[in-house]
């Protein structure tokens, strides 16, 4: 009976992540599977979803928009082939928001401003975080990485040239926020 016992509290302290009992490798931290996926969107490439120059809608493929917070910062990502998220540096967020066709409509609307934006866009290399009040929009095309940094409250009140995909991030946002049970 003793023997039972011990098995059942094992068992029982596995569930909650003590012990050993059914071992698995615990979860890496929220921040640093937030990191992880980042990192992910930011080096993949358009074969890796299916996607070329001739079965995509423009030259960006993908887009990434960016803003630093205290604390931290927000990432929203849309591509070409319907993946939506949005996810925060500190961890958590909505992955695979894309399901949803209201969401679907405003990220494609959204890949459609970036390709106006395109060309306005630098091509970089150097992937790191926008600071607190900075927006920075990764555009993925085909060619490779390209890049725009402004600050949030320029963007939002229309004072910079990229205030027109900025808002439409936003909308995008709002879509997934409305998706949302």
């Amino acid at each position: 009976m003793l023997d039972l016992m011990r098995k059942i509290l094992a068992g029982l302290l596995s569930l909650v992540g003590f012990g050993n009992a059914g071992a698995q490798p615990p979860s890496p931290p929220p921040a640093e599977m937030a990191s992880g996926l980042r990192s992910m969107v930011l080096n993949l490439t358009p074969g890796e979803i299916g996607l070329n120059s001739d079965n995509s809608q423009g030259a960006v493929w993908g887009i990434v928009m960016e803003t630093g917070m205290d604390g931290g910062f927000y990432t929203l990502v849309a591509l070409a082939d319907g993946t939506t998220s949005l996810y925060f540096s500190t961890g958590g967020g909505i992955i695979g928001a894309g399901e949803h066709e209201s969401v679907r409509a405003a990220s494609r609307d959204f890949l459609a401003s970036a390709n106006q934006f395109a060309s306005a866009a630098a091509p970089i290399t150097d992937t790191a975080p926008p600071g607190r009040g900075s927006t920075q929009f990764f555009l993925l095309t085909f060619d490779g990485l390209r890049s725009y940094r402004a600050p949030e409250v320029d963007l939002g009140e229309e004072r910079d040239p990229f205030a027109p995909l900025f808002q439409s991030g936003h909308a995008v946002i709002s879509a997934l926020r409305l998706a949302q049970p």
